[in-house]
């Protein structure tokens, strides 16, 4: 449901970080509004830290907004901004940015020491010894009353919204849902609160709530666990199931039916409740992620300054786990639809399940979105749970396989009921793990041959790298110099041996077209040849140059001011291609957008030095040289689309995927010069 403004309210609403007027944004977990600038930055830094909602395009529960509207008038932020507030600290000389500051890097870096680090919230001094424990049983405390800034206050200093109170039995939403404090139970909730959570007797918050007649409070309570699916449901179909009725899960039509989405159902019957449900809170956060990016759009005054085309990193998280959430960005809205769809039929049928077996609701595991923070999975997140990134070709259905973590119940099911085919014709369960046997042998069968592979290239390359020392040996001792040349003489700059395939071919290649690919134009030459063609920029280089042959003493790196302006060029760039790509008819503009792309990718490039020493700047460059290639080529073929449709998204699938691969590229440049 939507809530207006209280008639009785005066529009003062400032935005919390730079105090720009009428902000149109809220961060639930840290109950402040935001302007779009503002805002921005909070989405960047991802859900786990700033949890992002339109106050007027989004839907609201009344309570959640009365929640954040009165800790926003009771002075939330101050929370937040306690040390820069307070003028007996005299080590904070910080100066709060104003909403006619840049945004970058003056509102960005702030944002980010005030919410990302915390630099400015009160800590208890050494004389208190407040350490979690004693926080969370504070919070105990709190939340049966209607102080919902001490309840803040404690959580941004480390309290446990989940925490038990093993002499009372109960947690926090238990005494805020007895006590029939309903927005306490929000700030809880939206904070990492569990509402499956049970106490001592067995009992969950909307039981409590139901049981001393807070019958409104135990329903939004019930709500509340089944938000996950709620939200999945409403972002297909706009529909909502009815508690209430114990309608608590809509299948959306699907029309998409074939082998491999029959193939992906029953992959993820086989996942353990842990995986399914971080696999479910992903696919949560990119519903997110594009609900507020189309608001973003159509709201923001200059929307393509703070764009986020992919789920933000959280380091909380394994590498490969963030690797599994960014791809999502790449499904195609037809396939996410289908993603979606089958996480819910899953969800159901697991409930069906547990309900047959007259055990506690599902929701209290499957269905309830619980934050990515320190309060959630308790299992380690070190180990590789998700499968291999998949292909462009293998996409589309299977990031299935990806992982997610546990709450305190589990559900206990035969083997016969928690591997039920899903529908007629799918293969049975042994039938799947032979299949799976059989994809495993050929798998090793491949990476033997691939090691043998690899194993005869080192062979080959330490043979080739003796015959060059040979050859420098014999050339410097016949020509009689120091450092291997003679008098007037360029000193051949070898290229590091960190990308054979790169430095075999990059000194035998012309230069590509605007509508050519590099990869098009590589020939394989030999070690000898390169070594000729890679005389070049030795003029700045000493004539008494001490290096080995295999350093070639990289510049200085150029300011991350410098890489942050021309990384916005780029950004820019791709988003006036995205918002031609919105209209078909506008084929006439891709080529045009694509030129524009490279000379934005070709400014940033130009700034770095040709070979620096950091691996991960040196691929984040390749992959821009080489996305962006390939991006003119394909807007060059998407020009040249007849009146075919399908043919026609098959390309603008190809365009979408380059640019995203250099918006990839691009973040991971920034990232390196981020402090």
């Amino acid at each position: 449901m939507r809530m207006a403004r209280p008639k009785h309210r005066v529009n003062t609403d400032i935005c919390a970080d730079c105090g720009a007027l009428e902000p149109g944004w809220a961060s639930l977990n840290r109950a402040i509004l935001l302007c779009d600038d503002c805002c921005g930055i909070h989405r960047s830094l991802g859900r786990h830290i700033s949890q992002i909602k339109s106050l007027h395009k989004s839907t609201w529960h009344t309570n959640l907004l009365n929640m954040v509207y009165t800790l926003s008038d009771n002075g939330a932020n101050s929370i937040w901004e306690h040390s820069l507030l307070d003028p007996s600290n005299s080590k904070i000389s910080r100066r709060k940015p104003q909403a006619k500051d840049p945004l970058h890097p003056i509102k960005a870096d702030f944002i980010k020491a005030k919410h990302q680090h915390l630099t400015f919230i009160l800590r208890p001094s050494k004389e208190e010894c407040c350490n979690e424990e004693e926080l969370s049983k504070q919070l105990h405390s709190s939340v049966r009353t209607s102080n919902l800034e001490t309840s803040l206050r404690l959580l941004a200093q480390g309290a446990n919204p989940n925490y038990f109170y093993k002499e009372k039995g109960t947690t926090p939403l238990h005494v805020a849902a007895r006590a029939g404090q309903a927005l306490q139970v929000e700030l809880l909730i939206a904070n990492g609160g569990n509402p499956s959570i049970i106490d001592s007797n067995g009992q969950t918050p909307a039981e409590i709530a139901k049981m001393v007649g807070h019958i409104d409070l135990s329903d939004r309570i019930i709500e509340c666990l089944y938000e996950l699916t709620d939200r999945l449901t409403s972002f297909i179909c706009s529909r909502k199931p009815n508690h209430r009725l114990n309608e608590h899960i809509i299948i959306p039509e699907c029309t998409l039916q074939n082998d491999l989405c029959f193939e992906g159902r029953n992959k993820l019957q086989m996942l353990s409740n842990h995986l399914l449900e971080e696999l479910a809170m992903d696919v949560y956060d990119e519903v997110d992620r594009r609900e507020n990016e189309e608001i973003w759009f159509t709201t923001a005054s200059l929307p393509e300054k703070c764009t986020v085309p992919f789920l933000p990193v959280n380091p909380q998280l394994s590498s490969t786990r963030n690797q599994g959430r960014q791809k999502l960005a790449r499904f195609t809205p037809k396939e996410f639809a289908t993603l979606i769809i089958d996480v819910l039929i899953e969800a159901r049928r697991r409930h069906m399940l547990a309900n047959n077996a007259s055990l506690q609701d599902p929701a209290v595991s499957i269905l309830h979105k619980e934050q990515h923070g320190k309060y959630g999975s308790q299992m380690s997140d070190d180990e590789p749970l998700y499968d291999s990134v998949a292909s462009d070709d293998d996409y589309a259905l299977t990031s299935s396989d990806n992982p997610m973590p546990e709450y305190s119940t589990q559900f206990k099911m035969d083997n016969e009921e928690a591997f039920a085919p899903l529908a007629k014709g799918l293969p049975s369960f042994v039938e799947v793990l032979k299949k799976q046997l059989t994809l495993s042998e050929s798998t090793v069968r491949d990476l033997r041959e691939q090691i043998r592979t690899l194993q005869s290239t080192v062979e080959q390359l330490t043979q080739e790298n003796n015959e060059l020392k040979q050859m420098i040996h014999v050339k410097g001792s016949t020509d009689g110099v120091i450092n291997g040349h003679v008098s007037g003489e360029q000193e051949p700059e070898l290229e590091p041996v960190h990308d054979i395939k790169i430095s075999l071919n990059r000194s035998n290649q012309r230069p590509a077209s605007m509508y050519e690919t590099r990869e098009g134009l590589r020939k394989p030459n030999s070690w000898s040849t390169s070594i000729c063609q890679s005389k070049r920029d030795s003029e700045t280089m000493s004539r008494s140059n001490t290096q080995s042959l295999w350093e070639c003493g990289a510049p200085n790196l150029p300011p991350s001011e410098e890489v942050t302006r021309r990384t916005e060029q780029v950004t820019r760039r791709i988003q006036e291609l995205w918002m031609a790509m919105q209209d078909p008819k506008q084929r006439e503009a891709f080529v045009p957008c694509a030129e524009r792309i490279r000379v934005a990718v070709a400014e940033l490039t130009a700034i770095f030095p040709q070979n620096p020493i950091e691996e991960n700047i040196r691929s984040a460059l390749r992959q821009l040289n080489g996305n962006t290639g390939r991006l003119q080529a394909e807007c060059s073929g998407l020009q040249r689309c007849t009146s075919d449709i399908e043919h026609m998204d098959r390309c603008l699938q190809q365009v979408r995927s380059c640019a995203y691969d250099i918006a990839k590229a691009t973040k991971l440049l920034v990232t390196q010069f981020q402090t």
